[in-house]
């Protein structure tokens, strides 16, 4: 069936161009929107190419931003070095970033490539300027002291001066005749600029660190303060070259203790005579100190180089079951344990060259662990 032709009433005909006009304006309006959206999305991203882009130096810049400088003073101290172009921009930045507050003060290094957002961020996190320094484990304070004014210019009489402070050893909680022992061995990234003091919080704070609750619990179990735990770790330390023996010679030790001998160690001979020569003399054995432990009995009084996590561990955990009671060096690193002494003889002579020597000059001392 054919459909009938209606014709459109005159207000049907207004209604129309009414909703026609409508429908123009929201297109124009739409369209200056998007248009608005559009120009604002360009300008922000402008701003950020601005920012993340890629800068280069003719060579690497230092800068130092005081304690309690705002968000304004340090980019105007930015912009002064050439590292910000528009200060005002760099502190719109920050606050968008909402980073007004937390920008860090310290001695900090940029180039050769860099961006704003790395500066801002290297403000954030304090990446400041510093040095890596490894600090081996056995080290005396006394050599720490000497790679620290090799490396960060740090005076090594005040840095020895403060390891013996007792100030500053009632204010990091340790009891001992000095800081030696608690300055863990690590590699440490220092800022520029530390002082003997900070380095000295940094190295006996991670001493805490390592002797966590665990470590602190095994040493009351078996009746050992740290101190004792790091002094007698600090012989294993002197004495160990291989990481399997050391459970066995902190063992020795433990025997030798628990019955009541002298320890006879001779690296705590080395240390009461301060020259750390690597032979010992017959001789040598009478020097008066408590750190002699062939001729005083017990622990000597503290530490006597900073022990490693290995030696902490195995004085922690002795090995269990043995009867050893004396060990001396196979001069390759290794050692051959004995029960008595007669068998400790016998591997001496084994391991050692008897030389005729004149009658007036000493022989060496060359046994190690009670010989």
């Amino acid at each position: 069936m054919r459909g009938k032709f209606v014709e459109a009433t005159p207000r049907e005909l207004r209604d129309r161009s009414l909703w026609s006009r409508i429908r123009a304006k929201w297109f124009v309006r739409d369209l200056v929107l998007v248009s608005v959206i559009a120009l604002l999305a360009f300008a922000v991203l402008t701003q950020a190419f601005w920012f993340l882009a890629v800068r280069e130096l003719d060579e690497r810049i230092l800068v130092e931003i005081p304690e309690g400088a705002s968000v304004k003073r340090i980019a105007g101290i930015l912009e002064e070095i050439g590292l910000v172009r528009d200060p005002g921009k760099f502190v719109l930045a920050a606050r968008i970033l909402g980073q007004t507050q937390s920008l860090q003060a310290g001695t900090y290094e940029f180039g050769l490539e860099y961006s704003e957002l790395e500066v801002l961020l290297a403000l954030k996190y304090g990446a400041v300027v510093g040095r890596h320094l490894t600090i081996p484990e056995g080290y005396r304070a006394s050599q720490i002291a000497a790679l620290l004014e090799g490396t960060l210019d740090i005076d090594p009489a005040e840095f020895m001066d403060l390891v013996h402070d007792p100030e500053l050893m009632a204010e990091l909680g340790v009891s001992a005749p000095s800081l030696e022992g608690f300055l863990h061995p690590d590699t440490y990234r220092f800022r520029i600029g530390t002082t003997a003091r900070e380095a000295i919080v940094m190295l006996v704070g991670e001493s805490r660190r390592v002797f966590d609750h665990r470590r602190r619990a095994r040493a009351d179990s078996i009746g050992m303060s740290v101190l004792e735990v790091l002094t007698l770790a600090s012989i294993v330390e002197s004495e160990a070259m291989i990481d399997r023996e050391r459970p066995r010679i902190a063992a020795v030790y433990h025997n030798r203790l628990e019955h009541g001998w002298r320890l006879e160690a001779d690296p705590t001979v080395r240390y009461a005579l301060g020259n750390y020569r690597r032979k010992l003399y017959y001789g040598d054995l009478d020097v008066d100190s408590p750190y002699n432990t062939y001729r005083k009995s017990g622990l000597p009084p503290g530490p006597i180089c900073s022990p490693g996590v290995a030696s902490i561990d195995a004085v922690l955990n002795p090995l269990r079951g043995t009867q050893d009671f004396f060990f001396v060096s196979n001069g390759d690193g290794t050692h051959t344990f004995s029960r008595t002494f007669d068998e400790h003889i016998k591997a001496r002579n084994r391991t050692t060259r008897v030389q005729e020597q004149p009658a007036d000059v000493e022989f060496p001392l060359d046994t190690a662990g009670g010989g």
